[in-house]
């Protein structure tokens, strides 16, 4: 019974939706998906394989060797099983009120909001991974935890490198990320932990997203927003750029664009929410690495992961 009132309490909430961006793997998570969430992830595994010619399915569940990158299957994988989960929310009566994607987390926030089809989400994130390579190992993203927007920028300018770094994402008041050349960004991490950075590490990545570098070979992603149908989202998406609330086709159009090369506030994004009246959310991911970096911001924000959630289920 007191499982049954704390359920109803969620149903009734105002809450916004994390979507995450790239980075996690979930091979090792998916014992979190009961027997219903496996079906679906293999007949959406079946689609990935129909849309992109990714084996998804072999990757996540049956742990086969593949020869391609698995950094790009990791992405499609995030996106699939994160598009299970919220439909899992969904059922359950956990509506949001409003979303809000970190990064590519956008793409998979459009598409739990129907304004463009799970198979368009699989081309995006296809056509992002096929960014041009050439010169791709000079790029590269790092995190800095434990110094502020202030500190950081400083410390790319005592390097001499405030045309070859640049922050892509404050996420809170004290853990940032770094996005440009991947040279300069060894430096500006190594001068990080020099001045007592809790942790100053390169991202997995040969892209340097949210840095004007990333404006580079972005045509054919353009065409592609261009051309696939994108519809009204059903729910409201936060922007992370100019924290205004966006649903429309066009503007949603303008935020993908944007979500390439632009620097994103993920701090300023959760503090508008709250003042928008959302004070509480849920992760839609099988980690916890939004909550993580989110609830600092505010101590008084409320945060469901699925975890969390499937305990109050039992």
């Amino acid at each position: 019974c007191q499982m049954r009132l704390i359920m109803n309490m969620l149903m009734n909430k105002r809450r916004a939706f994390l979507f995450q961006g790239v980075g996690a793997q979930y091979q090792d998570l998916l014992d979190r998906f009961d027997e219903v969430q496996l079906h679906s992830l293999q007949r959406y595994c079946s689609i990935v394989y129909e849309e992109i010619g990714v084996d998804l399915y072999g990757y996540l569940i049956k742990h086969q060797d593949i020869e391609c990158d698995r950094m790009f299957y990791d992405w499609i994988a995030i996106y699939t099983c994160d598009y299970i989960i919220y439909q899992q929310f969904i059922d359950s009566g956990i509506r949001p009120a409003a979303m809000l994607g970190y990064s590519m987390g956008l793409i998979t926030a459009m598409a739990c909001g129907k304004s463009i089809s799970f198979a368009n989400g699989l081309r995006m994130l296809q056509t992002i991974y096929e960014y041009p390579k050439d010169g791709s190992d000079s790029y590269g993203m790092g995190v800095i935890v434990g110094q502020t927007y202030k500190e950081v920028y400083q410390l790319i300018v005592d390097c001499k490198a405030e045309n070859e770094v640049f922050i892509a994402s404050e996420n809170n008041d004290t853990c940032l990320v770094v996005s440009g050349i991947k040279d300069s960004i060894h430096q500006v991490l190594k001068r990080a932990e020099e001045d007592g950075a809790i942790k100053a590490s390169l991202i997995n990545t040969p892209y340097a997203f949210h840095s004007p570098y990333a404006a580079r070979g972005m045509n054919m992603f353009v065409d592609l927003v261009e051309t696939i149908s994108i519809n009204e989202a059903e729910v409201p998406i936060l922007s992370v750029f100019t924290q205004t609330f966006i649903q429309s086709a066009s503007d949603l159009k303008n935020e993908l664009i944007k979500n390439m090369a632009s620097p994103m506030n993920w701090n300023a994004s959760i503090l508008k929410l709250g003042e928008s009246g959302i004070d509480s959310f849920v992760e839609v991911s099988l980690d916890d690495s939004l909550t993580k970096i989110s609830r600092i911001i505010n101590l008084d924000n409320e945060f469901l992961t699925y975890k969390k959630f499937l305990r109050l289920e039992k």
